[in-house]
């Protein structure tokens, strides 16, 4: 670690602090996340979550670059590239939201890195303003600590996600979830970059679920089914609501861009698009929102 010299601490959680730091050979910035956990061998630091995943997923414009793993006295530094902002500082330093045409462009970069994550087996889990980093318009996935592979074994832990972004049926203890619900944070953010607001801001997940009820209308047999018997599983009742029009919560917003937050942000994961299905149909909404 004596080749870097820290600059500043910009980061600290559960599993650690980063900070902002230089090559002193290079002067090139970067940023240094030191774990607390301690790491006694080699094989321990190959198989954390995040660097399996980082390692699946290397080289991708909009997924950040783990550049170097350093593991001194048991103590495992990742170094990565070094980025501007995160999504969350660079919309607070505004006064007014942002015109659609920096929102498409930064949208379509962030399903550009969820379609290579999906594709490589991967599904992120923590998506959220903060996890989403930011350098003169270009926009990098981080974080890939809650990452898991698509064909890991359930039950599933639901302590994921930020309760605002997080998707209902994670709230109501879905012994199996996949992809999608990177899929509903992506419209959860959409539509924030929209109003400068996050759309279902709560206090607790009772509290946020009410959000969503008063947005989508209470979830009926037709569109979610599952939902239903998973709310019954745990007794959960879901308030009684009707549900607005996406097109009255957005109403400066294009219709194609409406249309798509409301199909991610589905009742039903089956109905929510996936990646790949908006990126490589040939009219897809994603594309209408570029072009």
């Amino acid at each position: 670690m004596e080749k870097y010299e820290r600059i500043m601490e910009i980061g600290r959680g559960a599993y650690g602090v980063v900070w902002k730091a230089m090559n002193k050979q290079t002067g090139e910035l970067v940023a240094i996340k030191k774990l607390i956990q301690e790491y006694h061998t080699a094989e321990e630091c190959m198989n954390l979550r995040e660097v399996k995943s980082l390692i699946k997923m290397a080289n991708h414009p909009n997924i950040v670059k783990l550049k170097e793993i350093i593991r001194e006295n048991n103590t495992l530094f990742l170094i990565f590239e070094c980025m501007e902002c995160d999504l969350y500082k660079f919309t607070a330093a505004r006064m007014k939201p942002f015109p659609e045409t920096e929102i498409r462009n930064l949208c379509f970069q962030i399903f550009q890195g969820l379609a290579h994550m999906h594709h490589k087996g991967y599904f992120h889990r923590d998506l959220k303003p903060e996890n989403l980093l930011v350098s003169k318009n270009l926009v990098k996935i981080s974080d890939l600590g809650m990452a898991r592979e698509m064909n890991g074994k359930p039950p599933y832990t639901h302590n994921v996600t930020t309760l605002w972004y997080r998707a209902p049926e994670v709230f109501l203890r879905a012994p199996y979830y996949n992809s999608s619900v990177d899929m509903w944070t992506a419209g959860a953010i959409m539509a924030e970059l929209f109003t400068n607001q996050p759309l279902f801001q709560g206090s607790s997940e009772s509290d946020v679920m009410y959000k969503i009820c008063r947005v989508l209308g209470t979830p009926t047999e037709s569109t979610w089914f599952s939902g239903l018997d998973l709310a019954r599983n745990i007794c959960y009742r879901f308030p009684d609501f009707p549900g607005v029009r996406f097109s009255e919560l957005l109403p400066t917003v294009s219709s194609d861009a409406v249309n798509l937050i409301a199909s991610l942000l589905s009742w039903c994961p089956c109905k929510r698009p996936t990646t790949m299905q908006a990126l490589l149909l040939k009219n897809n909404l994603i594309k209408q929102l570029i072009y």
